[in-house]
Order: structure tokens, then C-alpha cells, then sequence
């Protein structure tokens, strides 16, 4: 049937061209004038197929397997053809690049061309070619109903090399435009050239099938004009997985509203925005043409800032501008870069249709055209779509001559609408503008639309203008489901659920997207989730048309994850399938995530692994993330690894934050470092979870060059960054830096704070940390925290004791586990067993739960309060015992000399699998220190390194040197010292001093002396330790020049203190001391016991 078709063309062609050009040898690399552009003014490029259409029309309906009656016809055809042909009609010269066999179809598409005064220097022409051909079948109505394309050589001859010798076009021309048709190869060779010089590229999607390959040039690409389908192909190609599904065409499509239409379409426009393109135009049929930016209304101008009009356009340009003046609101602001979609509706025109099949191209030609004619882009998109109903009204796909007082009538109508539209959008993004075009409707008393106040009430409400937007609702006539909708999610944002309630009930309209959005509040917020499961069975009842969706079901999922209760998520799961719900990417990564979360790892691996074929980046991205949570580091790996292309930003953020919490900083970092090397945007969740990995190192150096990073990248304004930067700065002890970046914030942010206040107390500098604190007119449990755990690490027990007093009397919750480890702490510091024993036993009435860390940190208390007993009926009452745990008894027995049940304990965590760390070998020398288990100290000493792979640090060598002066083997302590592989400090020289001491060495003696005063300077503690050393060996002439070096240094020793825990308070007591305000009262009741005392003996 196609041969004899062909035969009959051929027949035909003689007819009609001339003979064929004589027989060239083919070649794929040709020099045309030396790669010259002789043309005086530079030319827009197209680079594409060029088809012989033909076009079957029937009459009536077309019945399958049987003939139709209609009408066939052969008409010049192509995508790119008929975009450069349009172009060329409207005043300006395209420069095609193509390739065309020299048989029937090929010279009747050249021979047009020609005629056309066109330029076929970019043709390849050749005899070995077999030109394109696509019958097309048209329905009643004029639309494709089916069509059969044989275009191989548009791939095979249109290749990067023919391309390449046409780069100085290319890189001359005011706009490229590229087809699908090309290769993958050919696509990219085109655009790289187009990159070289800025040139704007328009990318036009051809097919479904063929849109895909926007992603191997999507970063180059300006422009590109699909269709509804061919958008949500690509964005989901773009996007890595079959996210976005396609618009149903059934009979309630007609009813949908111009709104409804752009929510449907907008989450894949946005996937193509974010990917770069600057502008997209999406056709969509009867409805109209969308377009959209990311941006507000400068985008008129995005990409064609270096266009350079054609002198030869001008009467395009001075026709249409009368018709369709510049847009006021062109210019207020430059938002490109935005993070808000910015959209414009233009509604199709009426026209008497013919056939469909040139429109597009004819839309695309005719905005093109008027670009380069210097018009902006609402007005050459007018244009186009004028330029597109003059195409349907046609027999060609190309109109022979265009009517410009004709298309600028047409453009004039629908650039009139579209600015409607385009006022109405603006207020979508920009609160100021929003602003000013609402008090500009009332002061000219133009009655706001409902699209329109809708938009504003959405405005208000991401900006927190609550109250403004509930009295535009009030104040609207009239109101739609979108209305109710933009109502009830502002109450919701604004975390008013009782309200968002309250209108849910009074709403006159509600569909699936009024019950979803309340659901998620429910489920987002806390104490609500019996409200949420409420609503979900409401949900299920509901039999007027609402049904559950996907969205439902993944928001429950949400709360079941939030409650950790597996067996009701399992029943939802259980629905997802009877509903086939749960094949999507989005459902199995909610399922991922619900099972994970309520720590069923296994289970959420089952469901990954189960629907491997339809993973997707979403699901790819939950079990990576599931992996990390579970510390299964390596699974996450080579799941991350494999199949790469289905990995994004979120990939690399969710490996790198794994790293950073299971304590891999470092490997951490390198990621960092390879995510930009292998071409991925960082992000703001990128640099907090490097920063997270800088403060785990305590790494000064890391932080500031991802300080340096962040200033850069402008993320100056992000308040989670900058709190990070202060943390990193404060962990490494740079309060200087952490400072500075705290005070140029501008604004309180509790974790920031909470960082100063743990820098400053962690560093010694509790009076700054204090002011910080005391300058918070709200404090979070968090901020108490940072203080309490400041003072313990400074070891400031009675601050400790005074700040839960204080805790108790203004605050109205329960202290947390955190406050509640830090006041333990200090009672096992201080050895005060009865007020640990008071917290014990208030932990228990408050049934407050006991975690591990809780659960270690009373353990510690009673240990080293007296009452190892009682530790250890607590220890052996722990079923899930970790280091820890173990850490904690070991040093318990370490500290009451119960050498025998530290091994003991020991033993049982190497039995038990339990690898030792640094704090169990310093507890269990500690336990041989205090035995004078010599031996035994150096068989656990030097099987650390050998055994356990564990570096002994300074304090493991200061217990040993410690434990050979006790065992009066101070040539071992001396021998030690001589092999530390590390600079000895103050707690080894310590350690070597009391050894002396306990010796009665005074020549080595002297020797740490020296070495200590010049480490730590004149502390009053040390001259007081070698005192009495002297002292001991009877040597007054030493204690003296002690003493007089002490008095001229100003050296003092630390006065002792005693503190009593009484009625809830801490009372101390320094020798010499009469500031305590009760002081008469108490020296009258010791004079008085003194009295008796003395009576008595």
C-alpha cells in the first residue's frame, strides 16, 4: 500500500518539479562557504524535520476495519518546517537547517522553499535520503485521531556534525529553535552551540513519545510549548518517575473550569521551571494557552533581553503595538528566580475550523516571529495564538499569506483577556503588589472576580495576614469551592483548627480537596489526631461523590507514622491495595516511610522491594532515607548508587543528613564535596546537614569554609543556616565568630540561642550564658536545657540545683529527660543521694518515661551517691542494656574499689557482644587504680590498642602513671611517660606530681612542678599539693618558699565549701563567709549545740 502510494507521488512529481539533481557522493560532513553567514541581518535558526503530510478527513464518523468516505489530501508538513515557514510569512527570514532525499516528497517540499525566497543552504539534499512522510488521520471535527509517521531520517541525517557547520548561524541568530525529532546527540550539539553565544532556545516537544528528550538539554533550554499530555511527560521524566499522571479526557473535561485546569496542570509545570526553563507555553486545545514563568510579571522580558529586532519586522512590530500597548505591570519588578509560579491564561479564539494540525506550530511560529520583531512575550504570544487560528481556518498547516490588520485584531482580543487574566495572577506571588492592585480595584470601584479573590486570599495567607484574608471572604458576593477551600487552608496554615473547623461545617461546597486539607491539618498539628481519625471515617461514609484518594490514605499514613502504631497502618496498607491506591511512587514511599518510622525496617524493605518495577525517584528516595534512619549506612549506599538516574538533590541531602547523624561526618563531608562535582545543586537542607556533620568534628576549619559556602551561595537570610553557622562556631569553642553571626541574624531564633548559651556555659563564661538566657521572654524546654546542661558541664552543681527551683516555680510542664539527666548528674557529682532519690522517686509519680539515657544517668546517681546496692538492682532490672549502661556500672564499681565486679561486668558485655569503648577501659583501670592491681591494669591497658582497636588517650595514660605511684613503682610511671606518643598535658603532669608525692620523690617532684607551672600558670592548687609534699618529708625550708612564691604570685588556694539540700533549695557555705541572709540564726544554733557539746564532755 506505501509503495504504490509512492509510485503514484512520483508519477505525480514529474509533473510538477524539475528532474533530479545529478548523483553526489553522501557525505555527513559538508563545508558550506567555509562555515561563513553571508546574510546582512542575523536570522532565527530551526532545526528540524520537514514532512509531506497527508491528511485524511472523513466525512462521517470512521468506522475501524472497513473504508470511510472522506477526503485525502497531500499537504507540506513538519513541525519545524511549518514553524519556520510561519515565521517567514510574519516578515522575518528563518535559516533551516533540515535534510530532504531527492525523491517526489522531498522536491516538493524544496521546490516551495524556494519559491518562498528561503534559503536551502542549511538543507542536506540527497538522493540516498527517503524524505519524511506522516499520514495523518483526522476525525470529523478536524482533530488527530491516529497518524503513522516514517521520519527515520530525520534522526539518522540530522546529526551533530551536519549541525556543527552551521555554528555561526547559530550562534548569530536572535532565537534557536529545536524539534524532538533529533537525537538525543543531535539535541545537545545544537543547544551547546546556542550556549556559546546566550542564544534563547525554544524547545518544541513534537509527541509524547518524543517530549522525554528534554532532559538531556533541558538546562539550555528557554522556552518550550507542549501540550497537557506532552507536560506531563516530560515533567515526569524530568522528575524521575511516574509522578504526575495524565487529565482524563471524559465528559466532565468539558465542565472543568480555566482554574481547575491550572491546578491540575500546575504541579508539572513547576517541575519544568525548576529545572530552568525560563517559559513555558502550554496548549491546551479549546481551553486556551497557559503562560507560565517563575516569576512575577518581569517575566515578559526573560530570555529575550539580548534579541535583537529585525529592521525588516517593523511593520509586525508597529501593528501589533498599536493594537496591544506594553503591559504597565511589565516592569515594578525583577523576579526572576523566584521561588512562586507566576501563570497567564490566554482563551482560544472562535474560529471556523478546517483542520487542527498546523495550529500549534503555527502558535509557536507566530510568537517566535514577534519576539524577534521585539515585542514581549504576552504580545507575540497574542500574536501566536492569532497566527494559530488562522491556521485552522485553512486547508494548509501554513497559511500562503497572513492579514496582519486581520492578525492584530485576533491578537488585540486575546491580548485584552489575557491581561484580565494576567492582573488577576499577579497577586498570586507578590504581597506588595497584591496589595497595591487590591486597594487600585476598590478606589476604582472594579468589582473583584472570585479567581481573583481567591488568589488574594491565598496571598494573604502564606504572608500571615489572617485577618485580611477572612474579610475578603466575608466581603465576597459570591463564592466558589476554591473560596471555601483558600478559607479553610489559611485558618490551617495559621494553626487555627477550631476555626478552619467551624467553616468546614458551614461550607456550602466541599470536594476532596476541602476534606484532605483539613485532614492534613489534623494530622500536622499535635492533640488533634483523634480529630483526624474522626474525619477519615466521616470520609469513608461520605456516598455523594467523594471518594478517598491517594492523598487521603498517604495523609494517615502520615499519622500512623507520627503515632508509631503499626497494626492500624497495616489496615490502611491492606486498603491501599483493595483500592488500588498503592502503586504509585508517592504511595510506596509513604508506606516506606510509615513502616520505618514505627521501627518495622523489614517490613518497609518488603513493600520497597515488592514494587521494583514501578520504583520510582520518590520511593527510591523513602528507602534511602528508611536505611539511614535504621543506621543501615551501607544499604543506603548501594541502594543510592545504583540506578543513578534515578537520583536528585533530595538523594544526596538524605544520604549526606545519614551520614551526619549516624556519626560519619567525615564521610559526610566528601559527599558534600561530590554532590557538586557530579552537578547537583546544593540546597539550604544540604548546608544544614554539612553543618551538622562540621559541629559532630568540632571542626573550626570545615565550618568556616562552609560558612564561606553559604555567604556565596546567598543563603544569608535562611534562619536554620545561620543557627547551624553559630552552633559549629560555638561547639568549636570560636565564640568570637558565633557571636558576630548571631548578632548580624536580625532576628531570635531559639536553636541560635540555645547554641550561645550552651558555647558560652560549655566555655566557662556562665554569666553571658545566664544574660541570655534571662533576656528570652518565652523559654522553650530546649533553652532550659542548654542552661542546665551548661552547668553541669562546668560542674556548677548548686547552679544546677537552683535553676530547677526555678524551673518548678515559673514553669508549668513537666521537666523533660534532658533537664531531668543534668540534675541526676549533679546529684552524682555531688554525692547527694537524697535529693537524687526526691527526683527518682518524681520521675515515677510523674510517669515520665524512662529512656536508656535517663535510665544510665539514675544508675550513675546511686552508684556514686553510696548506694552502688541500689545501682546495681537498677542495672540488672535493664533489660535492653547498652555501652552506655555498662559504662555507668563499670565506674560505679570503679569508684567504691569493687575491682572483682567491674571484671565481672566487663566480661558479661564482651559476652554479650558489646565492643568497649575509651570510657570503659578509663572505668576499668580506674577500678585496678583503686586495687593497685598492677598486672591486671597493664593486661587492660595494653590489649585496648591490640584487642579492641581502641587509642588509649591522655586520661588511660594519667590512670596508669597514677596507678604505678600507688603501687610505688614510680620507675614504671617514669618509663610510661617517656613513650606517650602524645604531648603530655596537665592531667598527666598532675598524675606524675601526686605519684611523686605519694613516693616522697622531691627531685621529680620539682620537675612536674616546673612543667606544670608553665602549663597552667599560678594555681593555687598545685603550690598547695607540693606543700604538703615537702611538709610530709619535714622540709620547712621548701614549705616557705612555697608559701612566699604563693603570696607574691597572688596565687590563693580554692576555698572549700559546704551545701545542704533543704526544703527544695541549696544553701552553701564558704569558710569565712557571712553573706548567707539567715547567717544570725544559724550562728545562734551552733553556739547553742556548741553550749551542749561542751556540757556534755
Amino acid at each position: 500500500m506505501e509503495k504504490s502510494a509512492r509510485r503514484r507521488l512520483d508519477c505525480i512529481s514529474r509533473h510538477l518539479v524539475l528532474p533530479p539533481q545529478a548523483n553526489h557522493g553522501l557525505q555527513q560532513v559538508l563545508l558550506l562557504n567555509n562555515g561563513q553567514v553571508k546574510s546582512e541581518e542575523a536570522e532565527p535558526v530551526v532545526i528540524g524535520g520537514m514532512v509531506l503530510d497527508i491528511h485524511a478527513t472523513p466525512s462521517i464518523p470512521a468506522n475501524p476495519r472497513t473504508t470511510t468516505p472522506g477526503k485525502v489530501s497531500y499537504v507540506l508538513g513538519g513541525v519545524a518546517r511549518n514553524v519556520a515557514e510561519c515565521i517567514s510569512k510574519l516578515g522575518a527570514k528563518p535559516f533551516m537547517i533540515s535534510a530532504l532525499g531527492l525523491d517526489m516528497p522531498g522536491n516538493l517540499l524544496l521546490e516551495h522553499w524556494k519559491s518562498s525566497g528561503l534559503s536551502t543552504e542549511g538543507i542536506w539534499k540527497h538522493q540516498n535520503i527517503e524524505t519524511p512522510v506522516v499520514c495523518n488521520v483526522l476525525d470529523v471535527s478536524g482533530e488527530l485521531a491516529a497518524a503513522v509517521a516514517s521520519v527515520e531520517a530525520i534522526e539518522k541525517f540530522l546529526t551533530p556534525e551536519w549541525i556543527q557547520q552551521f555554528k555561526y548561524n547559530i550562534r548569530s541568530a536572535p532565537v534557536l529553535m529545536i524539534d524532538a525529532n533529533l537525537t538525543l546527540s543531535a539535541l545537545k550539539a545544537s543547544c551547546q552551540l546556542a550556549a556559546e553565544c546566550e542564544i534563547p532556545v525554544w524547545f518544541e516537544p513534537v509527541s509524547v513519545a518524543k517530549s522525554r528528550r528534554i532532559s538531556s538539554v533541558v538546562k539550555y533550554v528557554t522556552f518550550a510549548s507542549p501540550n497537557e499530555d506532552e507536560l506531563v511527560a516530560m515533567a515526569n521524566n524530568l522528575s524521575g518517575g511516574n509522578v504526575y499522571r495524565p487529565i482524563e479526557r471524559n465528559n466532565s473535561r468539558k465542565k472543568c473550569s480555566t482554574e481547575t485546569l491550572f491546578h491540575l496542570l500546575k504541579p508539572a509545570v513547576w517541575v519544568l521551571l525548576e529545572k530552568g526553563i525560563k517559559i513555558v507555553v502550554v496548549t491546551v486545545g479549546s481551553d486556551g494557552v497557559f503562560l507560565c514563568s517563575r516569576g512575577g510579571p518581569s517575566f515578559m522580558r526573560i530570555g529575550c533581553e539580548g534579541i535583537k529586532p529585525f529592521v525588516s519586522n517593523g511593520e509586525l512590530f508597529n501593528t501589533v503595538t498599536a493594537s496591544c500597548p506594553s503591559n504597565l505591570f511589565s516592569s515594578p519588578l525583577d523576579s526572576e528566580g523566584s521561588s512562586f509560579l507566576f501563570a497567564v491564561h490566554f482563551p482560544a479564539l472562535p474560529a471556523s475550523v478546517v483542520r487542527l494540525t498546523g495550529a500549534g506550530d503555527c502558535l509557536v511560529g507566530g510568537t517566535i516571529a514577534s519576539i524577534c520583531a521585539g515585542l514581549d512575550v504576552m504580545q507575540s504570544l497574542a500574536v501566536g495564538i492569532a497566527a494559530s487560528k488562522a491556521a485552522v481556518e485553512g486547508e494548509t498547516n501554513v497559511p500562503s499569506v497572513f492579514n496582519l490588520a486581520a492578525i492584530a485584531d485576533d491578537a488585540r482580543s486575546v491580548y485584552s483577556a489575557a491581561k484580565v487574566v494576567f492582573h488577576q495572577s499577579m497577586p498570586m506571588q507578590f504581597l506588595k503588589d497584591g496589595l497595591i492592585y487590591h486597594v487600585q480595584a476598590i478606589k476604582a470601584g472594579f468589582p473583584l472576580t472570585i479567581f481573583t479573590s481567591n488568589q488574594l486570599i491565598h496571598l494573604y495567607s502564606r504572608n500571615g495576614l489572617l485577618r485580611e484574608a477572612q474579610k475578603l471572604f466575608d466581603e465576597m458576593p459570591q463564592r466558589n469551592v476554591f473560596s471555601w477551600n483558600a478559607i479553610i487552608s489559611a485558618h490551617i496554615k495559621a494553626q487555627n483548627l477550631k476555626r478552619a473547623r467551624q467553616l468546614f461545617d458551614s461550607a456550602s461546597y466541599k470536594d476532596l480537596v476541602t476534606y484532605n486539607s483539613l485532614l492534613s491539618g489534623y494530622v500536622s498539628a499535635d492533640g488533634y489526631e483523634d480529630c483526624a481519625l474522626e474525619l477519615f471515617s466521616e470520609m469513608k461514609s461520605l456516598d455523594y461523590g467523594i471518594r478517598i484518594d491517594e492523598i487521603s490514605l498517604t495523609t494517615m499514613l502520615n499519622l500512623t507514622a507520627k503515632l508509631e502504631v503499626v497494626s492500624y497502618g497495616r489496615e490502611l496498607h491492606s486498603f491501599m491495595v483493595k483500592t488500588a491506591n498503592d502503586s504509585s511512587g508517592f504511595a510506596v514511599s509513604s508506606l516506606i516511610d510509615m513502616y520505618s518510622k514505627c521501627g518495622y525496617f523489614q517490613e518497609a524493605w518488603w513493600v520497597f522491594s515488592g514494587h521494583r518495577e514501578v520504583v520510582d525517584l520518590v520511593s527510591k528516595n523513602a528507602m534511602v532515607a528508611a536505611c539511614c534512619r535504621e543506621g543501615k549506612l551501607e544499604v543506603a549506599v548501594n541502594l543510592f548508587w545504583t540506578e543513578p538516574e534515578l537520583t536528585d538533590n533530595v538523594s544526596w541531602n538524605t544520604l549526606i543528613a545519614g551520614y551526619a547523624q549516624n556519626g560519619f561526618e567525615e564521610e559526610a563531608l566528601d559527599l558534600f564535596v561530590r554532590m557538586a562535582e557530579n552537578g547537583f545543586r546544593r540546597n539550604e537542607h544540604t548546608f544544614a546537614s554539612v553543618l551538622s556533620a562540621c559541629s559532630g568534628l568540632r571542626s573550626f576549619k570545615h565550618g568556616r569554609e562552609v560558612h564561606a559556602w553559604v555567604l556565596k551561595n546567598g543563603m544569608t537570610s535562611n534562619s536554620f543556616i545561620l543557627s547551624g553557622i553559630v552552633d559549629v562556631y560555638c561547639k568549636c569553642g570560636n565564640m568570637k565568630y558565633a557571636k558576630s553571626v548571631h548578632a548580624a541574624m536580625g532576628f531570635e531564633n531559639s536553636f541560635s540561642v540555645t547554641s550561645m548559651i550552651m558555647g558560652h556555659a560549655f566555655h566557662g563564661n556562665l554569666v553571658e550564658a545566664r544574660r541570655l538566657f534571662d533576656s528570652l521572654a518565652e523559654k522553650s524546654t530546649v533553652v532550659w536545657t542548654a542552661l542546665f546542661s551548661g552547668y553541669l558541664k562546668s560542674q556548677k552543681c548548686e547552679a544546677v540545683f537552683e535553676l530547677l527551683s526555678e524551673f518548678r516555680a515559673k514553669e508549668s510542664i513537666v521537666p523533660d529527660a534532658a533537664i531531668l539527666i543534668s540534675v541526676l548528674g549533679a546529684c552524682a557529682i555531688k554525692a547527694a543521694l537524697d535529693p537524687g532519690k526526691q527526683i527518682h522517686a518524681y520521675i515515677l509519680r510523674s510517669r515520665i518515661e524512662v529512656d536508656k539515657k535517663l535510665f544510665s544517668a539514675l544508675v550513675d546517681m546511686y552508684s556514686k551517691s553510696g548506694s552502688i546496692t541500689y545501682a546495681e538492682s537498677l542495672f540488672k532490672r535493664g533489660s535492653d542494656r547498652d555501652i552506655i549502661l555498662y559504662n555507668v556500672m563499670l565506674a560505679g564499681y570503679a569508684h567504691h574499689g569493687l575491682e572483682n565486679k567491674a571484671i565481672q561486668i566487663f566480661n558479661e558485655m564482651l559476652e554479650r557482644g558489646i565492643k568497649p569503648d575509651v570510657v570503659t577501659f578509663l572505668a576499668i583501670l580506674s577500678a585496678c587504680r583503686h586495687s593497685c592491681l598492677v598486672e591486671l591494669g597493664e593486661q587492660f591497658f595494653y590489649s585496648m590498642k591490640k584487642d579492641y582497636n581502641v587509642l588509649p588517650e591522655i586520661e588511660h595514660y594519667a590512670c596508669m602513671i597514677d596507678l604505678y605511684g600507688r603501687a610505688n613503682q614510680l620507675d614504671k610511671a617514669k618509663e610510661l611517660m617517656r613513650k606517650i606518643p602524645i604531648e603530655s598535658d596537665t592531667i598527666i603532669w598532675g598524675a606524675f606530681l601526686n605519684a611523686c608525692r605519694v613516693n616522697g620523690n622531691t627531685i621529680l617532684a620539682r620537675e612536674a612542678e616546673e612543667r606544670l607551672l608553665k602549663l597552667e600558670g599560678d594555681i593555687g592548687d598545685r603550690y598547695v599539693q607540693l606543700a604538703n609534699l615537702y611538709a610530709a618529708e619535714r622540709n620547712w625550708d621548701e614549705v616557705c618558699r612555697i608559701r612566699k612564691k604563693m603570696k607574691g604570685k597572688e596565687a590563693k588556694k580554692a576555698a572549700g565549701c559546704s551545701w545542704l539540700y533543704v526544703e527544695n533549695g541549696v544553701h552553701i557555705f564558704i569558710s569565712g563567709d557571712k553573706t548567707h541572709p539567715r547567717t544570725e540564726a544559724i550562728n545562734f544554733t551552733l553556739a547553742l549545740l556548741a553550749e551542749e557539746l561542751y556540757q556534755i564532755s
